[in-house]
């Protein structure tokens, strides 16, 4: 569902997909496309977790893992989509928040990136925001700019984004400009310590532009997806975890 009837007769954007139904305030009405993808992209999210085999990985191919992380792929009409699992040490809730409200410190603790920020709020679940990735191998630093939907559906904490264009932010010659077809993280509760533990899941697609071959980027970006699962693994349960529950 994408627009309602407010009651004077105008249409009013809106979005609904996991359980909620999101207006677009009158003060971003210029962000409506953003709005829009930031649903469209949460209801893909919604039916890839979905997906009967998205537990089991039954019709994915196993790319890459490590001790404690697997990351598995699956080639689908707009792209080749890696998926990475591992168990983290903090609350479904507090990982996935992590993400949204403290983009701007993630270059701090993950070498696959240069900087990310917050650009603009939309909705209390929508945002749009920007990232750049250092080079990870054969792959040169990449720019994205991307709409944002957080939600929590069937006891899973779901924040999912994709690639826009954005005119207060055309592409420049300095950076190669990807395309986000879905990066998505989805938490859920540790049935082995629900409070404060987590089954990680990262889903991304991405098209990286520029002159390069298919079969090359394939080959690495499972590499760095399990990279970046482990970056991520290391820095909540070393770091964040005393400081988000100091007294365990």
């Amino acid at each position: 569902r994408q627009s309602i009837n407010n009651c004077s007769g105008a249409m009013v954007k809106s979005i609904n997909v996991a359980g909620l139904e999101e207006q677009l305030p009158a003060d971003a009405a210029q962000y409506e496309g953003a709005f829009t993808t930031a649903g469209d992209v949460m209801k893909h999210a919604v039916e890839l977790v979905s997906a009967a085999d998205f537990e089991s990985k039954a019709s994915w191919k196993l790319d890459c893992q490590s001790d404690d992380v697997t990351v598995h792929y699956k080639d689908l009409p707009d792209g080749r989509y890696f998926a990475g699992r591992c168990k983290v040490r903090i609350a479904a809730k507090d990982l996935v928040m992590q993400f949204w409200n403290h983009l701007d410190q993630d270059h701090e603790w993950n070498d696959n990136i240069k900087s990310a920020k917050k650009i603009r709020p939309i909705t209390d679940n929508t945002d749009i925001v920007t990232y750049c990735s250092n080079d990870v191998m054969i792959i040169k630093s990449r720019e994205f700019v991307a709409a944002r939907a957080l939600r929590h559906h069937n006891n899973a904490w779901l924040l999912a984004g994709r690639s826009i264009d954005l005119k207060e932010m055309p592409e420049t010659k300095g950076n190669v400009r990807a395309y986000l077809h879905l990066g998505l993280g989805r938490a859920v509760p540790d049935p082995e310590d629900p409070e404060h533990s987590c089954i990680y899941d990262y889903v991304v697609c991405m098209d990286l532009k520029g002159m390069m071959f298919k079969s090359a980027v394939n080959q690495v970006l499972g590499r760095a997806t399990l990279k970046d699962i482990e970056n991520v693994r290391n820095h909540f349960n070393n770091v964040l975890r005393k400081q988000l529950y100091p007294n365990l």
